[in-house]
């Protein structure tokens, strides 16, 4: 019974961690595009030399410390895969891993959110209004492309909404 119950906590901590380290890894991957360097946001933004200058310098600083941090999220993601694999591991030693996962995953997105806030000082009002804006409208099209193929995947529904073709049914 004791093998069962550890056996039911690792797979179920093991789905956890595979569960949280997939958005993790996909954020983490890249650190954010350069988009103070596409045409489209120079030009929308009236983005001037100077600001792209300083935007460019800003993630350039910070670039190399996100990188570390992810080195560390990996590294702890690591270990705390192995404690959970771990037969002698027992609870408390799973917390302990988990939380300083936990506590490297906050420190990137601490370092994120910090480096995106100094390049939003660099942005006039205006253009912090229509950053927002652009921002709002592509998440919107990429949810409503994400629906439409979701929906496109699913099987078609009958009249009464169910997956029969009730036609031959008078």
């Amino acid at each position: 019974m004791n093998t069962l119950r550890k056996s039911f906590i690792c797979v179920v901590l093991s789905l956890i961690v595979l569960a949280s380290a997939a958005p993790a890894m996909a954020q983490s991957q890249s650190f954010g595009f350069k988009w103070w360097q596409t045409e489209r946001f120079k030009k929308e933004l009236a983005l001037t030399q100077e600001q792209i200058n300083r935007i460019e310098g800003i993630y350039q600083t910070t670039e190399p410390l996100l990188r570390s941090q992810k080195q560390a999220v990996d590294r702890r993601e690591s270990k705390l895969s192995k404690t959970i694999q771990d037969p002698k591991s027992d609870e408390a030693t799973v917390l302990q891993a988990i939380d300083r996962l936990e506590a490297a995953r906050s420190e990137i997105s601490r370092t994120r959110n910090l480096m995106f806030f100094r390049i939003r000082r660099v942005l006039n009002d205006e253009q912090n209004l229509k950053i927002t804006a652009m921002h709002n409208k592509d998440r919107a099209d990429r949810e409503n492309r994400e629906k439409s193929e979701r929906e496109k995947k699913r099987p078609s529904k009958g009249p009464r909404g169910d997956d029969h073709n009730h036609s031959d049914c008078q």
